[in-house]
């Protein structure tokens, strides 16, 4: 596909602009180019075979099937219940003759559809005319910029780039990787944060941009080149090195990225971009929250009104999660997806631990089992036991207890080590009060366990107590 059968030229603003955008493709093409088209996959799609005329009732059918679920028409309703009319008919209307009436009334006659998706449908069966009118569906007029438009319009406003990609898996060789959009985005600009507005964010601008280069032969060429450098090709093994986590660190076009050299510290910069760049802070916290967590503006309005800034996570009991549950229509799951993060973050950093594995020093230990232990509301007793060499053999949890008591006797503790033929073993607990400062009971029954341990050649290493934010180590402190 070459630049003009996309009806594309450069125009004078294109021009001033040109530079910018040309840095960006030869910099690819010198450093990336000449190996992505030596991959399989990146140049079988530089040389697409050849469609001519689309089958109207498949390419319809197959629009249908990708255009309802988007304007949330029921899953329960196909073209064999509900959706007959629609589907039947559409291919008997005559594209140069099709009135609106026409159209409204096949709509009406369908099963389950309410007055505004029988509205946006009326204006899809429109669109779907108008093209097949002007184009017979041949493939070279279908990626024209003209009927380019008229399939931007068959997609919701905020689904533009799905217009593209389905013209693509049709066969119509459209420029459409909207990941190799945001690659030149970030080289060019340093930032995604400035490009919120729709004509800035839009794929007829991705399509210029491709269209204006010189470096490829084909605004497609360049396109590809991108998508691959992006990500787009990850399902064939091309992960991307500008993925949704940008490897600048391994890009050979890094000197030259505006991206690389942005600290992206401005106060513009989005949660996205953050998150991207590894800079989420304390103070980001409730704003990743709710980008993580809504999707619907009643949600983020209910959260955002229950969030305590100092501590967004760690003050969500149950309590407060069923009042936020109140201010829920009945199909949020707002509550549920919060329980989850919650969750996810106490499980964060806990690593079963493997057989050979060592702990260097009682910072070790209390660092391996601070996630699991710290935020315990009983105390809960553990063993972790060791062969000759002291390396791991396996964990045990011996007792949970009520509150702040645990009760933990020597035949259970040895039970399990000489079931295991241990050699040494480690006795872990916490204190749910946060202090870890032993008490008379924890300086007691260690004894017991230094004197049994002794006993049956299984000794006792360490005794470490974990607190909210520190640890007490026996064998640090001069107590065993």
């Amino acid at each position: 596909m070459c630049s003009s059968d996309l009806n594309i030229f450069p125009t004078p603003r294109h021009r001033a602009m040109m530079s910018k955008h040309l840095d960006f493709f030869q910099t690819l093409a010198k450093k990336q180019g000449t190996c992505l088209k030596q991959d399989p996959w990146t140049a079988a799609q530089l040389n697409p075979t050849k469609v001519n005329l689309l089958n109207r009732k498949k390419l319809v059918e197959n629009l249908l099937e990708r255009i309802l679920p988007l304007f949330e028409v029921s899953e329960e309703l196909s073209k064999f219940a509900g959706l007959q009319p629609l589907y039947e008919g559409i291919n008997l209307l005559d594209p140069h003759y099709c009135r609106r009436d026409e159209a409204l009334r096949m709509l009406e006659k369908c099963q389950g559809l309410n007055d505004l998706q029988r509205k946006q449908l009326e204006d899809v069966v429109m669109q779907i005319m108008e093209i097949v009118k002007k184009t017979n569906l041949n493939s070279l007029q279908l990626k024209t910029n003209e009927i380019l438009t008229l399939w931007w319009k068959i997609f919701p406003d905020n689904k533009p780039w799905n217009a593209l990609k389905w013209l693509w898996q049709e066969g119509v060789t459209v420029p459409h990787s909207q990941s190799g959009f945001r690659a030149w985005r970030r080289f060019t600009h340093g930032t995604l944060a400035d490009a919120e507005n729709y004509s800035e964010t839009h794929p007829e601008k991705w399509i210029d941009i491709c269209a204006e280069q010189t470096v490829f032969a084909t605004a497609f060429e360049a396109d590809r080149m991108a998508a691959a450098f992006s990500g787009d090709g990850r399902h064939a093994g091309l992960a991307g090195i500008c993925g949704e986590l940008p490897d600048c660190e391994n890009c050979g076009l890094s000197t030259a990225c505006h991206w690389y050299s942005n600290d992206g510290n401005s106060a513009n910069v989005k949660i996205e971009e953050k998150i991207q760049r590894s800079q989420i802070s304390a103070e980001d916290i409730p704003e990743l929250m709710r980008w993580l967590l809504t999707s619907n503006p009643e949600e983020a309005k209910a959260l955002q009104a229950s969030l305590n800034l100092e501590a967004p996570l760690k003050d969500w009991n149950r309590e407060r999660l069923r009042n936020l549950e109140k201010r829920q229509p009945l199909s949020s799951k707002l509550v549920l997806r919060m329980e989850a993060l919650r969750e996810l973050c106490r499980n964060y950093g806990i690593e079963k631990l493997k057989p050979q594995d060592q702990f260097s020093s009682s910072r070790d230990i209390f660092n391996h089992f601070h996630q699991q232990l710290s935020r315990q509301k009983q105390e809960q007793f553990i063993i972790v036991l060791l062969d000759n060499k002291h390396r791991y053999l396996a964990e045990e949890d011996v007792t949970k207890g009520i509150l702040n008591k645990s009760l933990v006797h020597p035949r259970e503790v040895f039970a399990s080590a000489i079931e295991h033929r241990a050699a040494a073993l480690i006795c872990i607990h916490n204190h749910p009060s946060g202090d870890p400062e032993p008490s008379q009971e924890d300086l007691r029954i260690t004894e017991r366990l230094v004197e049994v341990g002794k006993l049956v050649g299984i000794p006792v290493l360490d005794h470490v107590i974990v607190g909210s934010e520190s640890y007490t180590s026996f064998a640090d402190q001069g107590l065993l």
